[in-house]
């Protein structure tokens, strides 16, 4: 089976992991078609075509960037794209990017001119109901009637689709983590000076990430800070790296992904203390509403045996299930509290840990791949489809509701909420229907 997916933003590098997971699959063949990616991202895609004679691998070109235009909805692909698209029929196209995307109106639009009738698949993570300024509003409705099958990574993601109005078959497959490269592992050997209990954060560092709340956090409790990332808030962490002293607080750009299972193993701690805010760094009239969307430094946390800390907003609660602590986003006195219970409470802290284990276990790229890989079947060859799917699978942690509807709502900015009154005119049918694997 032939798969070509695309993918376009910075915020990219984790699907390298998944392309793997496909690739150790004897039989898929994987083109990848990737723009406005990190470097790293590159060198990484790069080294896995080396090592899989079945993947092929190719940095698109690009109109407008992610820098350009402050968002990944506005990625343009460049010329040649469709000339690659064309080189090689494929039986299914799986697109990494949310249906708004201009990016994502692309692809479907030249898969209708070289390949019309290949199923294709779309990435949905937007967990709040918001409208989109013209045109993406239209790209938007226009690409839900066009896709055959939707992943969305959570149940909030899915209740937003149906909101918006897509009506097709979708199921949820959450982000993944390599277990190979995250698990448990001993950390090397500190200091005696630095023995001291160590807070980590890895991520951009940008206002709705909530790096604000972690410095006084950490300042209030008197323990150390690793900083994993880089962002416009970099100038932050150096600023209370130099009132705190030498030592602690660590800064460290960003690093590979094989890297950074040793820099988990000296945190005692992982925190993610996002906060929700509006982004209006496209045009100051356009607020794009940012609540975290998955969390994915949790799971890689959990995988490694670190217990984990985060905020009550977007999906955090839903990734860390039971096996983490939770507390209300913008009190740096309650992530605090938090973190001194890990450090106070050596068995509080061990039994996280181990329900972190077991949980990232639930979110494997090798699991993951395996779901996608049963949909692909069906819709590239449904006659051969098996009456029944593959076996039961383990939900990572215990089964999470969506949240109401009008939780989904992005409340800071009421002009940008989609009307819940708005009827959308249904998609043509589009086969079975699945909500879960």
């Amino acid at each position: 089976m032939h798969v070509v997916i695309t993918a376009a933003g910075k915020r990219t590098e984790h699907w390298t992991s998944l392309f793997a997971a496909l690739c150790r699959r004897p039989d898929i063949t994987l083109t990848v078609l990737a723009a406005d990616i990190s470097e790293l991202t590159d060198r990484d895609l790069s080294r896995h075509a080396g090592r899989c004679e079945r993947l092929r691998y190719h940095r698109v070109r690009h109109l407008l960037g992610e820098e350009r235009t402050g968002h990944m909805a506005s990625v343009l692909l460049g010329p040649g794209s469709g000339r690659l698209l064309a080189s090689r029929r494929p039986d299914v196209v799986h697109v990494i990017g949310e249906a708004a995307y201009l990016s994502t109106w692309q692809v479907i639009r030249l898969l209708r001119r070289h390949w019309p009738g290949t199923p294709v698949t779309l990435y949905a993570a937007q967990n709040i109901v918001m409208r989109f300024p013209v045109p993406f509003s239209l790209l938007e409705q226009r690409a839900y009637g066009a896709v055959d099958h939707t992943f969305p990574v959570t149940p909030s993601a899915l209740k937003v689709l149906r909101a918006k109005g897509y009506r097709g078959a979708a199921t949820i497959v959450p982000l993944g983590v390599d277990t190979d490269v995250f698990s448990p592992c001993r950390p090397a050997p500190r200091p005696a000076r630095s023995r001291r209990f160590t807070a980590g954060f890895v991520g951009r560092l940008e206002p709705h990430k909530g790096i604000r709340d972690l410095l006084d956090a950490t300042e209030l409790l008197d323990c150390d800070l690793l900083v994993i990332g880089d962002g416009s808030l970099a100038g932050d962490v150096g600023r209370a790296a130099a009132r705190r002293g030498r030592g602690r607080v660590t800064l460290r750009s960003w690093v590979d992904h094989a890297e950074l299972p040793g820099l988990l193993a000296r945190m005692d701690a992982l925190a993610l203390p996002s906060v929700e805010v509006v982004q209006r760094n496209v045009v100051p009239w356009i607020g794009i509403p940012l609540r975290e969307q998955f969390g994915r430094v949790l799971v890689e946390a959990m995988a490694c045996g670190v217990p984990v800390v985060g905020s009550d907003v977007g999906e955090i609660p839903y990734v860390m299930g039971d096996a983490g602590l939770s507390f209300p986003a913008g009190d740096p006195a309650a992530l605090a509290d938090r973190l001194a219970r890990l450090r106070d409470d050596r068995d509080l802290a061990q039994r996280l840990s181990s329900r972190g284990v077991a949980r990232a276990a639930g979110y494997s790229w090798d699991r993951i791949a395996d779901r996608l890989c049963h949909v692909w079947r069906g819709l590239a060859f449904p006659a051969h489809l098996p009456e029944k799917g593959p076996g039961p699978e383990t939900r990572p942690g215990p089964e999470v509701q969506p949240r109401p509807e009008a939780d989904l709502a992005h409340r800071v900015d009421p002009a940008h909420q989609e009307p819940k009154t708005q009827q959308q005119p249904a998609p043509r049918p589009r086969g079975r229907r699945t909500e879960r694997l």
